[in-house]
């Protein structure tokens, strides 16, 4: 039976042949397509996949589309191109401009003493302002991420972009400190979306092989948001005034509520139940030779796709996905398999169709894209299912690199501020321009993200025999990004702790090498977690989003007491030590990540 011991005692050619969730068949050797009105089929050779020395170069060089697309145009996997363009490019804006709200105060806090003279404030009350926000964005997915997969995607980005934009416009007209403390926490609640919701729809739209490009523009939006937030803030207040850093962000965030009413359209699609058919010869781990035929049919390597199958054929029980054998039709339905829905559109039962091979789907409208998705139910389920996913272990290194690096950039986006006001630097109004080192490191780590993850992905499926594409495989490109991430932190405490005419210098480099590992870093996790868990991977980004608010919350309470205690250096360090800790986690996925996989492969088709 599937399980950790099972997992961990397969021989290396078993676990290489294994297709638990997540590996997927890339490449399609010597496939025969048939393709009819509705439906196209695929059929894989029965004795398994060709090897490498027998395929022609055109053969090599097509990929599969995974998740399998359907003949529905409302499919997102079938979406037009720009359709695609203006949902990805909205969805951006509002992450974009949720970090941007965030992050725009931090340098504005100095101005509030000037501005309310009445109310002066110690740094650490101020500091609230930020932290109860980074605190609120992560919390607020135990709530709506649960909503999201209970009423769809759109609903959810709908509320969280309207919640951001009436408290932002709110907060441009409170001039008390409680209550821009309650704003703030409005504010990160409605901008909790844009790091849960928003990478799954991002998911949701493309296939395997093209989601890294993608992921790593939304992650850059993501991570330069605080960036371009840091940089004009201090500019809006001091030379403006402190409520003009609520007006313009109100002006953003209207501009992305208006985005999403036109441009994001539900993306949840019923891809159907898993229907297993019945298992056969399960050989033990150490009976297991290199020469055993490849699996004929698995969907467990297909977690999201649709299948209809004959009743005696289909497999309710408990399933070991490391080695199932699948036994096809001997009515030669192999047709049947075609992509079909297990919830029938509206459009289909009006029709009065009596097969779906029979019916033509309307194209899909801009009208349409304005609907909402369907209520899914399991409303209890839903609520506790994103704690469970901390049974997966992906999910706790995730959460845990994250969070440290996002920690690490609300501590230096908050104090390097604060540090450059005084001297030997006295920047005054333009100390956001320790950004700029912070913009240059996430525009490097998008760009060699968006370069190289599919890239690798791809060459790894070329390379086997089997055809295979597995996760892991974009995971070695964030290793040198950690090592900066970590190094970063103490460059910054060194060159805080001792200021000089050029020591600024030393600070833009510290903050750019900790951007790219934050825009590189995440763009990999939510790949990762999305091509192994699919429909759970937004219940995972709970769990990360939590601990995303959670340790910057606690970091920014007590790291002022701590620098003034003992100095720049000890706190820096100590975050570097935590942070290189939270790096190391990544070896253990590195060497044993498809056998996690496999040891928890029945949760995640269980769960889908």
């Amino acid at each position: 039976m599937p399980g950790w011991r099972y997992a961990f005692s397969l021989n290396r050619e078993a676990v290489k042949a294994a297709t638990p969730p997540g590996t997927v068949r890339l490449i399609e050797p010597t496939t025969t397509t048939t393709t009819t009105t509705n439906t196209t089929t695929t059929i894989i050779p029965e004795n398994g996949t060709a090897p490498a020395s027998a395929l022609n170069n055109a053969e090599r060089g097509r990929f599969s589309k995974y998740p399998l697309p359907t003949s529905d145009p409302a499919d997102p996997l079938n979406w037009a191109p720009w359709r695609k363009l203006a949902c990805i490019s909205s969805v951006s804006l509002y992450a974009f401009v949720s970090n941007f709200i965030s992050a725009c105060v931090a340098p504005a806090l100095p101005v509030w003493n000037i501005e309310f003279p009445e109310d002066q404030r110690k740094t650490e009350e101020l500091m609230q302002f930020v932290a109860y926000n980074v605190l609120l964005l992560g919390f607020g997915n135990v709530f709506l991420v649960p909503v999201a997969n209970i009423f769809g995607r759109r609903v959810v980005v709908l509320i969280s972009t309207l919640i951001l934009f009436v408290s932002t416009a709110v907060g441009a007209a409170t001039s008390n400190f409680l209550g821009i403390l309650i704003v703030r926490c409005f504010q990160g609640f409605g901008s909790s979306a844009s790091e849960t919701v928003v990478p799954a729809v991002v998911g949701e739209m493309y296939f395997v092989h093209e989601r890294g490009k993608w992921m790593a523009y939304y992650t850059a939006a993501l991570a330069s948001g605080s960036v371009v937030g840091g940089i004009s803030g201090g500019y809006i207040a001091v030379r403006l005034g402190w409520f003009q850093v609520f007006w313009v962000s109100a002006v953003l965030a209207g501009l992305t509520f208006l985005c999403a009413v036109l441009f994001i359209p539900e993306t949840i699609y019923e891809r159907g139940a898993h229907c297993l058919p019945i298992q056969r010869n399960l050989p033990r781990p150490s009976r297991y030779w290199p020469r055993t035929p490849a699996p004929y049919l698995s969907l467990v390597t297909l977690p999201s796709m649709r299948m209809t199958l004959p009743s005696r054929f289909r497999y309710t029980g408990e399933l070991d996905p490391t080695y199932t054998w699948y036994q096809p039709s001997s009515s030669g339905d192999l047709g049947s398999t075609a992509m079909t829905p297990t919830r029938v559109s509206k459009q289909v039962r009006l029709s009065g169709a009596t097969a779906l091979t029979n019916f033509t789907y309307h194209s899909y409208t801009f009208a349409d894209s304005l609907k909402f998705g369907m209520y899914r139910g399991r409303i209890k389920y839903q609520f506790m299912k994103p704690w469970y996913t901390l049974r997966l272990p992906a999910t706790w290194i995730a959460m845990l690199q994250y969070g440290g690096l996002v920690g690490a950039v609300a501590v230096i986006s908050t104090i390097g501020p604060q540090l450059l006001i005084l001297p030997p630097y006295s920047w005054g109004e333009d100390t956001g321009l320790l950004f700029i080192g912070a913009l240059i490191g996430i525009v490097l780590g998008a760009l060699t993200t968006a370069l190289l993850a599919d890239r690798r992905l791809k060459a790894f499926a070329k390379k086997q025999d089997h055809g295979y594409a597995e996760p892991e495989t974009r995971l070695p490109i964030m290793l040198p990004a950690l090592a900066l991430g970590t190094g970063g932190l103490l460059v910054f405490g060194f060159c805080a702790q001792y200021p000089g005419e050029y020591q600024w210098i030393g600070l833009q480099v510290a903050y750019g090498m900790v951007a790219f590992a934050l825009t590189q870093v995440p763009s990999l996790w939510f790949s990762y977690l999305i091509d192994t868990y699919n429909q759970l991977a937004s219940d995972c980004f709970v769990m990360i989003c939590i601990l995303r608010g959670a340790v910057p919350f606690i970091w920014l309470l007590f790291v002022i007491q701590w620098i003034e205690k003992d100095g720049y250096l000890v706190p820096f360090g100590g975050f570097t030590v935590i942070m290189g800790l939270f790096s190391l986690l990544i070896v253990p996925i590195l060497w044993a990540g498809k056998r996690m996989r496999i040891a928890t492969a029945r949760y995640v088709v269980g769960n889908q």
